[in-house]
């Protein structure tokens, strides 16, 4: 394990409080959506209580939208995606049908399909979902992490909390991001703020050729795309 900073001195941050008012389309939100979400607002009368963690799960360059949250059974078969919509305990909101579990929890969740990026290229788009910030840093390379790069969402996390149960505030599973060349991708340190504000990497499945980031007793190669049944 490869520890930051263990200890912080920040304040904790206050968090922002939302509604939750249904689904909204992708096209967004308009003038008729004002009323529903007055009287969810309404209906909200005690105070939610502060949020104590969050689970940030990326899935570096695995299960797109169309097969997973936004199946689009209305677009043609070879956009929608081989996989079947499942209805949800949420009215209108359906999602794949491999899901079964969050579908019948949607009341639980909330589902945003309207995120998105301009960049194509793998490396900066993980610069930008892993650090909230759709602009690059000056001088970014794609190759390997600066000093110069943004802080990654963890790093900044870890910064303004407070370790709990000697535990640290923030910390990454199950490794540190690598292309299948090996190289580490950036995004996913404190960069501006200095490697003391690292977050803590607990690296329990280290870099392979061939398993690239998935447990090695599992036997996937990544570059047998072509095998379905492996």
């Amino acid at each position: 394990m490869r520890q930051g900073n263990p200890a912080f001195d920040h304040p904790r941050v206050a968090r922002r409080t939302a509604v939750q008012a249904g689904s909204i389309g992708l096209l967004g939100l308009g003038m008729n959506h004002l009323a529903g979400l007055r009287a969810a607002a309404a209906e909200s009368t005690t105070t939610a209580a502060p949020f104590r963690s969050c689970i940030y799960i990326f899935l570096s360059g695995g299960l797109s939208q169309h097969d997973s949250f936004d199946p689009k059974p209305l677009a043609p078969a070879e956009i929608r995606g081989e996989f079947s919509p499942i209805a949800t305990q949420t009215p209108g909101v359906q999602i794949c049908e491999h899901l079964p579990g969050l579908a019948v929890r949607s009341h639980m969740w909330s589902l945003c399909r309207s995120l998105t990026h301009t960049s194509n290229d793998h490396s900066a788009g993980h610069h930008i979902m892993l650090t909230g910030r759709t602009d690059l840093p000056p001088g970014f390379n794609p190759n390997q992490p600066r000093p110069q790069d943004w802080p990654s969402i963890a790093a900044v996390a870890g910064a303004v909390s407070t370790a709990r149960n000697n535990l640290p505030p923030a910390a990454v599973i199950p490794e540190q991001l690598v292309h299948y060349s090996g190289r580490i991708l950036p995004g996913q340190f404190a960069g501006v703020m200095g490697s003391q504000r690292n977050p803590w990497f607990v690296e329990a499945s280290p870099f392979h050729s061939t398993s690239y980031g998935a447990y090695p007793t599992h036997g996937f190669d990544h570059q047998d795309r072509g095998n379905k049944d492996g």
